[in-house]
């Protein structure tokens, strides 16, 4: 078990010193840093009794969220008008809680998405194949409110994507491009305060970690292809950024009994953009 959590710290170091720094989108999965209390992998009278020192110490986790972006609107030049981008992530995280108060962690996953916007009076919408995505972050307790239990969590992540562009039409006529351009960079930091709650239930009781606050993001939208109907226009969203840099989330970590060791989460984005996450978390 020990020569275990030395690799994994090693190969999530390693790959964390990869990784630009910066910050990405989805917070949750699961925000609170205490849950689950029980692991996966150890043995019921271990994990009854006393834990041992890296068991307290380093908290080995594992997530997948599906993300759904409704809108999200882009600024780029005066000339470009309702540039937004809508779609999904599918993502996979590994991260270690280190002594409960920090967790950094690494991301991969797929995404499907697709931006539109108005090119004087055309129309024009870009698709993308599901294409690799890679990101990474840390997560850290920042304070606690011993009086109301009330907990002040910070986090930063990034994540980018490049995928193949599937579909190119400009005002309902497609359009053929082999060297279109798609490529999306994320960066995001969130201060959130939650509060965990015990509700006992007629056969078990269950922990719900309910959580709020504001997001600081932004991305760098990069998409752009030649139409050889128009060779002289510029077809491209010239590096499109968030056209809103705030954001508020509110959200639920739910651990469906006291002595799980899985954690099931809701998130929803609204002002930068309107999203939709879902996921599941469970402690190795």
């Amino acid at each position: 078990m020990k020569k275990l959590y030395l690799v994994i710290i090693s190969i999530i170091i390693s790959m964390s010193c990869v990784v630009k720094s910066g910050f990405a989108a989805t917070v949750g999965n699961s925000l609170d840093l205490d849950v689950p209390e029980r692991s996966a992998i150890l043995r019921q009278e271990v994990v009854e009794g006393t834990l041992d020192e890296y068991e307290q110490a380093v908290k080995v986790k594992a997530s997948f969220d599906m993300e759904f972006v409704f809108n999200k609107d882009l600024h780029t030049t005066n000339e470009l008008k309702g540039a937004e981008l809508k779609g999904q992530w599918f993502m996979g995280k590994l991260g270690l809680t280190l002594f409960n108060r920090v967790e950094p962690y690494i991301k991969i996953g797929t995404s499907n998405l697709e931006v539109k916007w108005k090119h004087g009076a055309q129309e024009i919408e870009v698709d993308a194949d599901s294409g690799f995505v890679f990101g990474g972050g840390v997560k850290a307790n920042i304070w606690e409110f011993e009086n109301s239990g009330i907990r002040l969590t910070g986090d930063a992540q990034y994540r980018t994507t490049e995928p193949d562009v599937s579909e190119i039409t400009v005002s309902g006529t497609s359009v053929i491009d082999k060297g279109a351009t798609f490529k999306v960079d994320e960066w995001q930091a969130s201060l959130l305060a939650s509060k965990k709650f015990e509700i006992p239930l007629k056969l078990q009781s269950i922990y719900v970690v309910p959580y709020t606050g504001v997001t600081y993001a932004d991305s760098k939208v990069d998409v752009s292809f030649k139409n050889p109907n128009a060779p002289g226009t510029d077809y491209s969203l010239f590096d499109a950024n968030n056209k809103k840099l705030y954001g508020f989330v509110l959200g639920c970590d739910i651990v469906p009994s006291l002595g799980s060791s899985f954690v099931y989460s809701l998130e929803l984005r609204l002002v930068d953009e309107v999203a939709l996450s879902l996921g599941g978390t469970v402690k190795f």
